[in-house]
């Protein structure tokens, strides 16, 4: 399922650092897949975030 922005939905621009290999498969994933980087990107941000149940454990 591609969620995409709506036309009317507030947008704001990420700008992050990866390593340059990262960056190359996520770029030939999201051509071999046909889907844009952005909606790539968007749909790990929620799927990541629907996964989280509580906080991390660990050294505060």
């Amino acid at each position: 399922m591609r969620r995409m922005a709506k036309a009317d939905e507030p947008v704001a621009q990420l700008a992050t650092r990866i390593p340059k290999e990262l960056h190359h498969r996520l770029k030939l994933h999201c051509v071999t897949h046909e889907i844009a980087v952005q909606d790539f990107v968007m749909e790990a941000i929620e799927e990541k975030l629907k996964r989280k149940t509580g906080p991390k454990k660990g050294p505060a």
